[in-house]
């Protein structure tokens, strides 16, 4: 029986225990090839520490005679390099650190943790240091007297840092000058790293391999640790960390035989997650192999609740990433970050920059959130909001779990008050069950378009009308929400499909065609659009087009629509005209005319 390694990062037990293991061990030998010292950036909960955990067991020295058992039947068992079980192995995890406090406090939390590695290290190679450690000065201290130990044994040493920018982006977010104080030349954290840079001349240290999720600190630590290489983006470490389509598809079968699930149910999940999970690229190479991977956290997510239950999960994506949205809200704060969320949601999720920035310092930083869109997409790409493309310079939402979190703050952003944003799940909520669009349509006239209309100057277009609606309606719990979607070589706007596990309660299926009449095409003031009465209002030539041209779209649409859903659909189609950014007209296709709007 298979057993998912969710939310497991010890590749010792993994192995040992017979779980679920995508071989990576073919990377070990690239990363020994790249240099010695080594800094690895990829988004939070991307496989980073269990890849750590694979490199301590494989050069650890103590592992030698659990070689085969590890590591026989992977990649590297069948053609090992020759510093195998090799070095004694440190290991530092920064997101342990307290990062709550002064400076001195979080200098000696990090004091601590030094000191507790060493000595857990000591204590793993009792018998084979020829002398005494002292634990108990500072940190280079510290690494200084473990070195000299080492320096009198056939081996050296292994240094692993897991999340290095942890700790201190928490004190980044939270007190500007304690930042300041810990990576200043002598601050604590840079202290720290000058140390680890002059022990990897000639005193012990021969490797280090670094994780992180940005270089914004590693920047303001350069002086102190200039001979650190960024192998984030090199082509050949581009599916290091994440799952690739083949791979998710070995574990579906092995599932899908355990649970005797149907084919269509198989491919139903396939497809689920290659909408809600892929489309990461970590490589500028355009055509590399394995370019696209899935977020692996939500793909054993998903995976181990189809195992055990036998249907995916209600809720698609993990709650541990939920801190992306954070992140995101206090982006949106700063003008940049606002109009880079708004290009991106009201587009076509893509956004174009002169190239992506892979150094920031906190100064620069600061001063750029407020201003520069291409500083806020390259924070983004290394936070996993955004992703590479094969074309230079141009970044995109990888899948529909960002796209979600950039819909939820954009609706923040258009409907700021307390109980707003409340207010519109409730009406789509009722809207789900009662197909009356009346509600729905009162509220987007009411408290969204006012805020359009402030914000046009005459370049809003239908795509953010329906990345409002989109934004409204989007219920990854109860339906497939597609935007686009193709219709026998046509394009629906908007399609709320509902997920075949939920239709037992009654939930209704949704097709929406989307028109904009802008203003300079009524000849009206929008004053005069906001008195004018429905009826009135619909027999404007303008209107009374769109009108007309929207029914026809939705109709053929709905049509192909039931063709290809069958029997099963519940569906209910609609024709919506936002007029003039000031009022919003709708009816049903082959219903009758909603009179309210």
């Amino acid at each position: 029986m298979i057993t998912l390694p969710y939310g497991i990062a010890d590749f010792r037990r993994i192995r040992r225990e017979g779980m679920a293991y995508v071989d990576r061990t073919a990377y070990i030998s690239r990363i020994e090839r790249l240099g010695s010292a080594l800094v690895f950036l990829r988004p939070r909960r991307f496989g980073k520490s269990l890849w750590l955990q694979t490199l301590a067991n494989y050069y650890d020295l103590r592992r030698a005679e659990e070689f085969a058992p590890l590591f026989g039947d992977l990649a590297i068992g069948r053609s090992p390099t020759p510093l195998a079980n090799h070095f004694f192995i440190l290991q530092w995890n920064f997101s342990v650190i307290d990062p709550g406090g002064g400076v001195g406090q979080i200098a000696e939390s990090l004091r601590e943790h030094v000191s507790s590695s060493v000595k857990e290290l000591v204590s793993d190679y009792e018998g084979r240091l020829p002398a005494e450690v002292d634990t108990a000065g500072s940190t280079a201290a510290i690494l200084a007297s473990l070195l000299s130990v080492v320096r009198r044994t056939p081996h050296r040493l292994y240094l692993l840092i897991d999340e290095y920018d942890n700790f201190v982006n928490e004190v980044m977010a939270r007190d500007v000058d304690t930042y300041r104080a810990l990576v200043r030349t002598d601050g604590p954290f840079k202290l720290l790293f000058k140390a680890v840079k002059s022990a990897m001349e000639g005193k012990g240290l021969e490797r280090v391999f670094i994780t992180g999720v940005s270089p914004v600190a590693l920047n303001d630590l350069t002086s102190g640790f200039n001979i650190a290489q960024d192998v984030s983006l090199e082509p050949e470490l581009a599916g290091l960390c994440g799952f690739g389509e083949s791979e998710i598809r070995g574990l579906l079968e092995q599932i899908a035989q355990e649970q005797d699930l149907a084919s269509a149910a198989v491919e139903d999940a396939a497809a689920t997650m290659r909408t809600w999970y892929n489309g990461y690229r970590f490589t500028k190479s355009a055509g590399s192999r394995d370019a696209l991977v899935y977020n692996p956290t939500n793909v054993l997510y998903f995976l181990n609740h189809l195992h055990r239950q036998g249907v995916p999960p209600e809720q698609l994506y993990d709650e541990n990433l939920r801190t992306d949205h954070g992140k995101l809200a206090f982006l949106a704060r700063t003008a940049a970050g606002a109009g880079v969320i708004e290009e991106l949601t009201e587009g076509d999720g893509e956004i174009a920059i002169p190239r992506l920035e892979t150094s920031f310092s906190l100064e620069s930083l600061l001063t750029q959130l407020q201003h520069d869109r291409s500083s806020i997409a390259s924070l983004l790409y290394f936070m996993g909001l955004l992703t590479l493309t094969d074309v230079p310079g141009r970044l995109r939402i990888p899948n529909l779990v960002v796209k979600k979190l950039f819909l939820d703050r954009l609706l923040e952003i258009y409907l700021p008050a307390p109980g707003d944003s409340s207010a519109a799940r409730e009406i789509a909520l009722r809207f789900f069950q009662s197909g009356d669009l009346a509600p729905l349509l009162a509220f987007f006239e009411k408290k969204l378009l006012p805020v359009l209309s402030n914000r046009d100057r005459g370049g809003l277009n239908e795509m953010a009308v329906k990345t409002l609606f989109l934004s409204i309606l989007f219920d990854d719990t109860r339906y497939v929400v597609s935007s686009e979607l193709e219709l026998e070589r046509s394009y629906a706007d908007l399609c709320l499909l509902v997920r075949p596990e939920m239709r037992r309660h009654g939930y209704l299926d949704f097709l929406f065609e989307l028109k904009l009449v802008r203003r300079r095409d009524l000849g009206r003031s929008g004053q005069e659009l906001r008195e004018m009465d429905t009826e009135a209002l619909r027999q404007l030539p303008a209107v009374a087009r769109a009108l007309t041209e929207a029914r026809e779209q939705a109709s053929r649409y709905d049509a192909a629509f039931r063709r290809q859903h069958g029997e099963a659909l519940n569906l209910r189609s609609f024709a919506v005209v936002t007029v003039g950014l000031e009022r919003i007209l709708g009816e049903e296709v082959g219903g009758s005319l909603d009179e309210t709007r």
